[in-house]
């Protein structure tokens, strides 16, 4: 599960290597708004009637684009997301950041509907309208090749994905960012392992890890994270018990996850692959979950549920497993009960053409995308 193991890496990472560019940077996820989806739905509307200016137009799409995704309409979500996209990419020079926002969600709504095609193009269009509105100079175009390396990666498109981490490397250290080039070397690094030459990427993260220059100590903890997630996979949990001390005393906001189980999506006749190979009755459409859990002080997770769900939910048994044998850093939010979390995860497949024909099918290889609802776990709920 290549496209899961990147997400959690990510989550492995605070901040961010787009939330390290200046701060009207969006970061690399969807921010759930928390308002009534109505509400959104009436804006968005009113914004168009009056001919508002495309930022405005943008930040009610998003708003409206991603209260639909937390109710479970992607398809909806979506074409108001593509909608804009026809409306406003031609401003990208204008309003380069705002652009990229929407390029960059259009992105991950087409990801959990299993529209490759659309997935990959609106993450490079990220690069696109920054490129056509920012200096050369700006280290949000760093944070964006990252960000197309990253989606390379879960498109198992590996040898790519190393060519841009590399000259995002390169862009960073022309600009000064050491901490921003330290970031596409860890992130690199980690394909080995997802290669299955985790010795290779051992050596690659423990060079990070060693660093001493103040400016990549964001990179050199999320190396030491992935390091102690090796051993403890190799039974080794001195390192990790360690971390969880260092992490610790740093007073983290929210708590970092040190490690995961992996696990396998089953198939329908119940054996389990890695890569979960799709039978003549599987089906993708409308298959999602929204998971809390609660993270304690000690780091442990425990009390996971479903708290709502569109489809039948077996393929989720194996994840929901890995999720209760999470061990996450303490930080600033935990209290007595520790930090409640919530998560969406949906269970997809990329959209190809039959060979020889241009009919749609879905691919053979099921996915599980994720998105991080933590920022507001009222958005779970559905709004009217």
């Amino acid at each position: 599960m290549i496209d899961l193991l990147l997400a959690l890496l990510m989550i492995a990472q605070n901040p961010s290597p787009a939330a390290q560019a200046p701060a009207d940077n969006a970061g690399e996820e969807i921010v759930i708004t928390g308002r009534r989806l109505s509400d959104t739905e009436r804006a968005l509307a009113a914004c168009l009637a009056r001919g508002c200016p495309p930022n405005e137009d943008i930040d009610a799409t998003l708003a409206h684009a991603e209260n639909l995704f937390v109710a479970g309409e992607y398809q909806k979500a979506r074409s108001t997301a593509k909608a804009s996209l026809s409306r406003n990419r031609k401003h990208s020079a204008a309003f380069p950041v705002p652009v990229s926002d929407l390029e960059r969600a259009n992105g991950r709504l087409s990801a959990h509907l299993g529209e490759g095609y659309d997935y990959q193009f609106s993450t490079f269009g990220i690069r696109r309208a920054l490129k056509s509105g920012l200096p050369r100079s700006d280290p949000r175009l760093v944070g964006a090749s990252i960000e197309i390396a990253d989606m390379l990666v879960s498109m198992r498109r590996t040898e790519l994905a190393r060519q841009t981490y590399a000259t995002a490397e390169k862009d960073a250290l022309k600009i000064g960012r050491r901490d921003l080039a330290a970031t596409a070397r860890m992130r690199s690094a980690w394909i080995d392992y997802l290669e299955d030459d985790p010795v290779g990427a051992k050596r690659k993260l423990k060079a990070i890890a060693a660093s001493t220059d103040p400016m990549e100590r964001v990179p050199r903890l999320a190396s030491l994270v992935l390091l102690a997630r090796l051993d403890r996979k190799d039974g080794k949990f001195e390192a990790s018990d360690a971390l969880i001390t260092e992490l610790g005393s740093l007073r983290l906001k929210q708590p970092a996850l040190l490690f995961s189980p992996s696990f396998d999506l089953p198939r329908n006749n119940g054996v389990t692959s890695s890569i979960a190979v799709q039978t003549s009755t599987d089906t993708f459409d409308d298959k999602w979950i929204d998971v809390g859990f609660w993270v304690g002080p000690d780091g442990r997770v425990r009390d996971t549920e479903i708290l709502r769900q569109r489809g039948p939910t077996a393929w989720a048994d194996p994840l929901l497993k890995s999720i209760n044998g999470r061990i996450y850093t303490s930080s600033d939010s935990n209290g007595a009960d520790g930090v409640f979390r919530v998560e969406r995860y949906s269970y997809t497949s990329l959209w190809g053409n039959r060979s020889g024909t241009r009919i749609r099918q879905r691919g053979s290889d099921a996915r599980v995308e994720f998105l991080d609802l933590t920022v507001n776990p009222d958005a779970a709920k559905t709004k009217q």
